[in-house]
């Protein structure tokens, strides 16, 4: 079956490629925006995780100074 140029069958062929083709191009965005999230989140939570360490550190040595001096 040959599609002719200017009918409606053709334009409406090349509608739904059209919206296939920036359907497929949204969800690769997506796909990379959800990576790059991802990727900040854990960049986020390590430092949080250091921070809270070292936070929980300097308590001990605190703990630690506090009963060698007073003791």
């Amino acid at each position: 079956m040959v599609l002719k140029v200017w009918s409606g069958q053709f334009h409406r062929l090349l509608h739904i490629t059209h919206l296939k083709r920036l359907l497929m191009l949204k969800s690769c965005m997506l796909q990379e925006s959800k990576l790059a999230a991802h990727k900040s989140q854990s960049a986020s939570n390590r430092r949080l995780g250091f921070i809270l360490l070292s936070v929980a550190l300097v308590f001990f040595v605190g703990i630690v100074i506090k009963r060698s001096v007073l003791s």
